[in-house]
């Protein structure tokens, strides 16, 4: 449409410069790649399937949401691994369920042994669930605190006992990291959370299989 403006475009939308995005898309995959981090991207801002696929593009596919509502757009866009970033609750196992049964592996997170316990009762009939278990890295917003990370061991114990739940490691969510833009600011938010990812190790040292994925 000639003569159209921002104003005229119904909400919301999605306004990008293509340029700038594939630059900040290669900067951040080479970046990952040259460190030897696999690269799981949020897609939470973008909510674009074809963001999406450039994001990722050179990688394994894996991506991380906020919503189920984001869930099942990705999903129906081809994404077949997704991290669900966001605590989850019992009543949402079921749309969880819905979606893996569908042959999307939609990773859920917990920090809470009481919702261990209802996702590794959900898990009957065939239904399985995959579970990263949350920890705190200074935000103070949600996972396990730290340093002592209270009961992450019995956490990981009941997952990885129960039948039809896969424990696949933990995760953190460094969103305070945000405020920092000097390298010495990088550094000191990042050392706790080696610290931090460290201590949760301590599952490994029960025989616990364990990943990490950390979020910022």
């Amino acid at each position: 449409m000639a003569n159209q403006t921002i104003d005229d475009l119904p909400t919301p939308a999605l306004i990008l410069d293509r340029a700038i995005l594939r630059r900040n898309l290669k900067r951040m995959s080479d970046r990952l790649r040259t460190a030897g981090v696999v690269l799981r991207p949020h897609l939470k801002t973008a909510k674009s399937v074809q963001v999406g696929r450039m994001a990722v593009e050179g990688h394994d596919g894996r991506i991380t949401v906020s919503t189920l509502a984001e869930a099942r757009y990705f999903a129906e866009g081809g994404f077949t691994d997704i991290l669900y970033g966001v605590g989850i609750v019992p009543s949402k196992l079921a749309a969880v369920t819905e979606l893996r049964r569908q042959g999307t592996n939609l990773r859920v997170v917990t920090d809470n042994l009481s919702v261990a316990k209802a996702i590794a009762e959900a898990a009957t009939d065939g239904d399985t669930f995959s579970v990263l278990i949350e920890i705190d890295s200074g935000a103070g917003r949600a996972g396990l605190p730290s340093p002592e990370l209270p009961g992450l061991l019995d956490i990981a114990r009941l997952l990885h006992n129960a039948p039809g739940v896969e424990l696949a490691g933990v995760m953190t969510h460094a969103g305070h990291s945000y405020h920092e833009s000097t390298p010495d600011g990088i550094a000191a938010t990042a050392k706790p959370i080696a610290t931090r990812s460290r201590r949760a190790d301590r599952a490994r040292t029960a025989r616990l299989k364990s990943i990490r994925s950390c979020m910022s």
